[in-house]
C-alpha cells in the first residue's frame, strides 16, 4: 500500500531444507504447478536465521533447528520480475506434526534425493543452485 513502509529487506529469499527419515519436505504455493522448498523473504529488522525461522513457523506451524547455510547465490525471480539472493538452509524440526497455511500452500509432499532430481520445480536460479548441490550430495 502507498505510504507504507515496506516490510521486507530487500530482495531476499530463503528457503528450508527440511529433513526427515532421509526425505525432504517441498511444497506448492497456491495456483503454482511446480514444487519449491518451504521459505519466503526476509524482513526488516531480522536475521537471516529469526527470517527462516519465522516463515516456517507461518506456513508450516512448526519450529526447525540445527539451522546450517546450504545455498547462497542470485536468482531471477518471475514472481516480483527481480534479482533476489537465494539462501537454502538444512535444517531439522521437532514438532510432531505440520500445521500447513492454506492461505500460502496448496500441496506438501516428502521426497527423496532421487524423486527431487525428477520433480517439476521452481526454473529459479536459487531453486536449481539448491537442487544441483542436492545432487552434488547425492553423489557422494
Amino acid at each position: 500500500m502507498a505510504g507504507e513502509p515496506e516490510k521486507f529487506l530487500g530482495n531476499v529469499a530463503q528457503k528450508a531444507l527440511i529433513k526427515k527419515d532421509g526425505k525432504i519436505l517441498v511444497c506448492r504455493g497456491i495456483g503454482d504447478k511446480v514444487w519449491e522448498f518451504p521459505g519466503g523473504r526476509l524482513h526488516v529488522g531480522e536475521t537471516p536465521v529469526e527470517g527462516i525461522v519465522r516463515e516456517i513457523k507461518e506456513e508450516l506451524g512448526i519450529k526447525i533447528t540445527n539451522i546450517k547455510p546450504f545455498y547462497v547465490g542470485s536468482s531471477f525471480h518471475y514472481k516480483s520480475n527481480m534479482e533476489q539472493v537465494f539462501i537454502t538452509y538444512t535444517c531439522d524440526y521437532n514438532s510432531a506434526s505440520l500445521a500447513v497455511d492454506p492461505k500460502e500452500i496448496e500441496e506438501i509432499k516428502w521426497v527423496t534425493l532421487e524423486e527431487i532430481k525428477i520433480l517439476p520445480m521452481f526454473e529459479d536460479g536459487g531453486t536449481k543452485g539448491t537442487v544441483a548441490e542436492l545432487v552434488k550430495e547425492l553423489m557422494k
